[in-house]
């Protein structure tokens, strides 16, 4: 039996991308926990989005547009309809397979993603051999570490970030998983990205490390890792190869965590 059967885990991404992780942890017999700690916001400023927009519409097509997570592919999908721009003659590239296959779903046709891996460094391995002299459209979030645009430009891409939306903490805690988490009935913490731990750090305050402290911590990927670092949060496991590594990476740290 899985050491999570049983075992609350709470789920800390945006309130509309709880659904696939919490599918996930109770496969495996867990009671995922929803806490959003961030949501998301239009961007400040538009401008760069609409140009890059109306250059696609104008024919100016990237030969590659990249895609780190799944709200980035909704937002942009989102945008093109806006535009009546249909997906079909735009190449892209996804940073899980999470993404890929959300593309897929929404009509994308030409999407590349690396095999059983996820985020920033397992897609520049796969873009590897040919992202030189490409160029890169990188629609994301306003707070999006540099570690995928700057090693596109170390691989000789050339790099157009736009701005699609902002990530910001989540404006209210939910009180019912507040009162569990503080009363020690949270077994284990998901992050599944360094602004949730950022969200999670800034809404709980001076608490936020005790309260993490006491549950076993995974995170998927080492940024992710590295930003609740930062933000005074222990991490016990680091999951790689999307939402199913974060899973995994949460059995290891609740198992050590129990001595099991």
């Amino acid at each position: 039996m899985s050491v999570l059967a049983g075992a609350r885990v709470l789920v800390t991404r945006a309130r509309e991308d709880q659904a696939a992780l919490g599918a996930l942890l109770r496969s495996r017999g867990a009671k995922p926990v929803a806490l959003p700690c961030i949501e998301f916001e239009e961007p400040r400023e538009r401008a760069p989005l609409d140009a890059a927009l109306a250059r696609l519409m104008a024919g100016e097509r990237p030969d590659l547009i990249v895609l780190s997570s799944p709200q980035a592919a909704q937002r942009l999908f989102a945008e093109l309809t806006a535009q009546g721009l249909p997906p079909e003659g735009l190449a892209f590239a996804a940073a899980g397979d999470g993404t890929a296959r959300l593309l897929q779903t929404l009509g994308a046709t030409d999407v590349v993603a690396p095999e059983g891996g996820a985020g920033a460094e397992a897609l520049l391995r796969l873009l590897s051999a040919r992202a030189a002299g490409l160029r890169v459209l990188l629609p994301r979030a306003e707070e999006g570490g540099s570690e995928l645009p700057s090693g596109l430009r170390a691989l000789g891409a050339s790099v157009e970030e736009v701005t699609l939306y902002r990530t910001v903490p989540a404006g209210e805690l939910d009180a019912g998983a507040e009162a569990l988490l503080r009363r020690g009935a949270i077994a284990a913490i998901a992050f599944a990205s360094g602004s949730a731990a950022r969200g999670f750090a800034s809404l709980f305050a001076d608490d936020a490390g005790k309260l993490a402290a006491a549950c076993a911590v995974a995170c998927i990927g080492r940024s992710c890792a590295d930003a609740a670092l930062a933000a005074g949060l222990r991490v016990d496991a680091v999951g790689e190869g999307g939402l199913e590594g974060l899973v995994d990476a949460l059995e290891s740290a609740l198992a050590a965590k129990s001595g099991r």
